[in-house]
């Protein structure tokens, strides 16, 4: 009998928390990993996946950078699929230097796309998008909705969104897009909300919570967005978008105090209050149903199961993440 052929993947933003949790997946999964990140391999315990995995190889290229050195990597590896995470992330600090999000996110995005378009070999790419593009919403929202961004941010994710679905029109490209609500789980960078607030609660510091925390999000595990993702990679339909989300439904502030309630800590005692961020959207929550229905796909993780795992993984080195800077770094 045959042996069967392992399919390769190129993953671009390797280092990311989502992109690690899938790529821990994809080689259980017995892929052929190639993964693309500017930074090194140097925070393991924010990478779930083993590195030293025989199916894995790294290359430190920079998307703004290296551009030609990734379009070189991608014909000599002529992978099956293509997954691309990078991206200047940080809603909130892309009006200090709305250029650099543009440059990443616009620029280096469609030209990286343009020239996988013009290679022969089949590749199917999937581009990982964002929900902040559709702006405020005032009720769960499908994937036909208008975009209405209201950050630099968003504004720059916008332009490659348009421009693969132009480039699949034309029949030059197979892709699918993904958006999914807000991520957590264990392995994620310390400065976002989950993470922050269960060591702010251990070590017994304040909180800034930005205008009080009453914007309304929909949380999803990391584990059930790797699910979903596999699933989209596999047997995602041509040029389609899918939305990745939970039907949990919670404001920042009571997801603050469900943390605090589960830790046995005063909530007030925690908590300061800071200036609502500029263009901060009150309200985002994304249908799952085509994902559901297309895919059969459905979340299986719980918040409250999901902050269980997220406390016990910080709690095993308190130590080492409380002398971690907790503040995010701008990188160009």
């Amino acid at each position: 009998m045959a042996k069967k052929e392992i399919q390769k993947i190129i993953v671009i933003g390797s280092n990311s928390f989502s992109a690690g949790s899938l790529i821990d997946l994809l080689l259980v999964k017995k892929f052929k990993v190639y993964g693309i990140s500017r930074s090194k391999l140097n925070n393991k315990k924010f990478l779930r996946f083993d590195h030293q995995n025989k199916n894995f190889t790294f290359k430190k290229l920079d998307l703004n950078k290296d551009h030609n050195k990734i379009i070189t990597l991608i014909k000599k590896v002529k992978p099956a699929y293509i997954i691309n995470f990078a991206s200047q992330s940080m809603v909130g600090q892309s009006w200090d230097a709305a250029s650099d999000w543009f440059y990443t996110n616009s620029f280096s995005t469609v030209k990286l796309y343009d020239s996988i378009s013009k290679i022969k070999d089949k590749i199917k790419l999937i581009h990982i998008s964002t929900p902040e593009i559709y702006g405020n919403l005032k009720s769960a929202t499908s994937e036909n909705h208008n975009y209405n961004p209201t950050t630099p941010y968003a504004v720059s994710r916008v332009t490659a969104d348009q421009y693969l679905k132009i480039l699949c029109d034309r029949k030059k490209i197979r892709y699918c897009s993904i958006r999914a609500s807000n991520v957590y789980g264990q392995y994620q960078r310390l400065y976002r909300i989950i993470p922050k607030t269960i060591i702010s609660i251990l070590n017994k510091e304040i909180l800034k919570l930005d205008g009080g925390g009453y914007s309304k999000r929909n949380f999803i595990h990391i584990d059930d967005v790797s699910e979903a993702t596999y699933k989209v990679i596999k047997n995602g339909k041509n040029g389609q978008i899918y939305h990745i989300s939970s039907n949990e439904i919670i404001s920042i502030r009571d997801l603050v105090k469900f943390i605090c309630l589960k830790m046995n800590y005063n909530f007030s005692k925690l908590v300061k209050i800071s200036p609502e961020r500029t263009g901060k959207d009150k309200f985002y929550i994304l249908s799952n149903k085509k994902l559901k229905k297309d895919l059969k796909w459905t979340p299986k993780i719980t918040l409250d199961d999901g902050i269980n795992r997220c406390i016990d993984w910080i709690k095993k080195d308190l130590s080492l993440f409380s002398k971690k800077d907790e503040n995010y770094i701008h990188k160009k």
